[in-house]
């Protein structure tokens, strides 16, 4: 057997590249807020994240980044809008607000990854 039979070399669009990059930065900024402030909830996200952006790096299931996009916002959404940020003190205001905005870029650029093969750009077509 060949090196090259051996070896399955993953070539990534720039949007499954950008996804990858958006899930480990959700995961390192909830690994910082754990390590700052504490909350169970952040133990939850640093989990997920950690699964979802397993899922992209090596099995390039993009629709799992929809997925935690779509959860991530909507958690954070509920949260600012039902519970309020009244408990966040300094810090935790900026870690909560990246959990709130970086999950909606995160949804579309992994919705465009996951309607890419890996050999080429996605085509949009109307029906």
């Amino acid at each position: 057997m060949t090196d090259e039979t051996m070896k399955k070399e993953k070539n990534y669009s720039p949007s499954g590249i950008i996804t990858i990059a958006l899930l480990l930065s959700l995961a390192v900024v909830n690994a910082i807020w754990l390590i700052v402030s504490w909350h169970g909830g952040v133990l939850i996200a640093l989990a997920f994240y950690s699964v979802i952006s397993f899922l992209c790096l090596r099995r390039q299931h993009f629709q799992a980044g929809v997925i935690a996009g779509i959860l991530g916002f909507g958690i954070h959404l509920y949260e600012l809008f039902v519970l309020g940020t009244s408990e966040l003190i300094g810090i935790d205001h900026v870690f909560f607000y990246a959990n709130l905005i970086l999950p909606v870029p995160l949804t579309i650029i992994s919705y465009l990854a996951s309607r890419k093969g890996s050999d080429g750009p996605a085509e949009i077509t109307d029906s």
